[in-house]
């Protein structure tokens, strides 16, 4: 590599490094991220004038390499969310809205109750009540260039629930599907109110919002989202899996078998350990963190990058130990009734398995 190569690699490298280390502590808005263009554009103006002012020095491939570095260490911590959230709802193209708020109901008897729900840049709650009927308020905003244009695409969105019953089995689906791939003009919310005592089968899917469940017994839980937190308050499932990415992943679960994923944010969740059950854990970029009762035996294993794992469990045998990465079980694991195990993983950040004194 020439020395003019190497000083411009040198400033990507520390634009890069440095970019990295202070974004990864941050989940930025569409506005802080202008900030952040406005400040990589001023780098690029400057590093033009010096190359001008002065041809004979380098400054300006050292601040060049540091704009591309932050370019590139931008799109390494946040995504590429950030180009949907200039792009989508609320651009500047589009500044006139239509609103509708629309809700389903209806008795809901039957012990199992299958649920496919999906939203369109927006969140979704799901909770349960004393009560045998099913409600799904919809939030609908439509955007357009003129008002006539935000009424118009209002008025083309499907908004059927589809409803299938049995005797034993209630099954509804509301899926938000837009023809519109690029600056899609709909921004849809959900809160979804179903019978305590029905087992819930759940199927979700959400984009650029958060979603929070509460207080369900479920047999096969699905939930995805993007660019929002992942909130699961009392959940108990068979099954469960759930992802999001750029947002915390947070709750109390339990289930038989459990895979949960985010990235650029923490998780910390409480696992009571009344039943048997294999959960599988990751994030990158940020904590990992799971309290766990106290009377089942546990086989955990766990690994991150640049940080601490701790595991706070009694009698326990090593089988992996060094300051990154562990693997240990419970001394009788092999032989005992109730049996937890945890495979977590994370990057640039700690790791903790804790037990609760209380038990949870």
């Amino acid at each position: 590599m020439s020395n003019r190569g190497a000083i411009g690699f040198g400033g990507f490298l520390l634009g890069l490094g440095g970019g990295y280390l202070i974004l990864r502590e941050y989940t930025l808005t569409v506005d802080s991220i202008a900030w952040v263009l406005i400040v990589i554009g001023g780098a690029v103006i400057l590093s033009a004038l010096l190359r001008w002012v002065s041809p004979g020095n380098e400054y300006h491939r050292v601040v060049g390499g540091l704009a591309g570095g932050l370019v590139f260490a931008l799109f390494l911590t946040q995504g590429f969310n950030f180009l949907s959230g200039i792009g989508g709802v609320g651009n500047f193209n589009m500044p006139y809205a239509a609103t509708e708020q629309k809700t389903y109901s209806g008795a809901s008897i039957q012990d199992l109750v299958y649920l496919r729900l999906g939203t369109m840049n927006g969140g979704m709650t799901l909770s349960t009540w004393d009560k045998d009927e099913y409600s799904i308020v919809a939030t609908i905003t439509a955007r357009g260039a003129t008002q006539k244009e935000a009424d118009d695409n209002l008025a083309n969105l499907g908004k059927d629930l589809a409803k299938e019953e049995t005797a034993s089995l209630q099954k509804l689906t509301l899926v938000y599907t837009s023809s519109i791939l690029i600056n899609n003009p709909y921004q849809i919310t959900l809160d979804v109110k179903v019978p305590a005592s029905a087992k819930i089968d759940l199927d979700i899917t959400a984009s650029n919002g958060g979603v929070t469940v509460g207080n369900v017994r479920g047999g096969n839980v699905v939930i995805h989202t993007s660019n929002g937190a992942l909130r699961l308050n009392d959940v108990v499932a068979d099954s469960l899996r759930g992802s999001t990415s750029n947002g915390p992943l947070t709750g109390t679960v339990e289930a038989a078998t459990c895979t949960l994923s985010t990235s650029n944010g923490p998780i910390d969740l409480a696992v009571p350990s009344t039943i048997n059950g294999v959960y599988s854990l990751s994030t990158s970029n940020g904590n990992a963190e799971v309290t766990v009762g106290s009377t089942a035996y546990y086989k955990v294993d766990a690994t991150t990058s640049n940080g601490d794992v701790t595991f706070s469990l009694p009698n326990l045998t090593y089988t992996r130990d060094t300051r990154t990465s562990k693997a240990a079980t419970t001394n009788g694991y092999d032989s005992a009734d109730l049996k937890i195990e945890l495979n977590i993983q994370t990057s640039n950040a700690r790791v903790t398995i804790d037990r609760s004194i209380s038990g949870i």
